[in-house]
């Protein structure tokens, strides 16, 4: 038993297939629709940002997607990670960064939605999977 070997990464791995390729780009549309109460119908409106993992970066997200001007991120994680709003900033900042190189040119232009209050808040929504656990 001592030579078994665990693959912690077996979940996220699973995660990352699912709803992060263009193979099942349905179903990524389902969840989308599932964590916004939507109704979006064309899968092909929306655009895999989900950020790779290379050496140049140093680090990797599970899974985000364009939809009509939102960019959500997805990260699989086997229990609740107080780091995880840091985490998504930093993730956000790669993926905006990323999304202005390719289409923009101020930082300004880069908000998909647009608001005059000039506040913005990150935050991390947690979805507990596991039975009897809220």
């Amino acid at each position: 038993m001592a030579d078994t070997k665990i693959n912690i990464k077996y979940k996220d791995r699973l995660f990352r297939l699912r709803f992060g390729s263009e193979e099942y780009k349905e179903d990524i549309l389902s969840l989308y629709n599932a964590l916004n109460d939507s109704s979006y119908c064309n899968a092909d409106d929306l655009t895999i940002t989900t950020i790779d993992d290379v050496i140049y970066i140093k680090m990797k997200n599970d899974v985000s997607i364009l939809l009509d001007g939102n960019m959500p991120l997805w990260e699989q994680q086997g229990s609740i990670n107080p780091n995880m709003p840091v985490r998504g900033f930093m993730y956000f900042g790669s993926l905006y960064s990323q999304y202005v190189k390719v289409n923009k040119l101020k930082l300004s232009d880069s908000f998909m939605n647009k608001t005059d209050n000039g506040e913005f808040e990150w935050t991390a929504t947690v979805y507990n999977l596991n039975r009897g656990e809220k």
